[in-house]
């Protein structure tokens, strides 16, 4: 029994990664290429998206160097944001070599 813990032990943590990868939409993405868009908040009765508009991309080379700041705040910063109503993000990945996240603030 023990022989069969110290298998699933080291596969139980790996698991945990999937959820790194998640957001409340998430479009089917392709492995050759992928152009998708999709929210990162799904409680559209309560927002609306505002008149401003800014975004924040980081991106990943070959999947060994990846740099940029995607976050909230430096999307806000961006589009001169005060206030963020919805978020959204668009990944866009050309077989691994290429791939870029955005992440996109709207508000006043």
């Amino acid at each position: 029994m023990s022989k069969r813990f110290a298998f699933l032990l080291p596969l139980a943590a790996l698991g945990g990664c999937a959820g790194f990868y998640s957001a409340p939409v998430v479009p089917p993405g392709g492995w050759v290429y992928s152009k998708i868009s999709a929210p990162i908040d799904t409680d559209a009765n309560a927002t609306m998206p505002g008149a401003k508009t800014g975004s924040a991309s980081s991106e990943s080379y070959l999947g060994l160097v990846a740099m940029g700041d995607c976050s909230a705040t430096a999307a806000a910063a961006n589009g001169g944001l005060t206030k963020i109503n919805h978020l959204d993000y668009e990944f866009f990945n050309i077989l691994g070599i290429y791939s870029k996240f955005t992440t996109r603030a709207h508000g006043e």
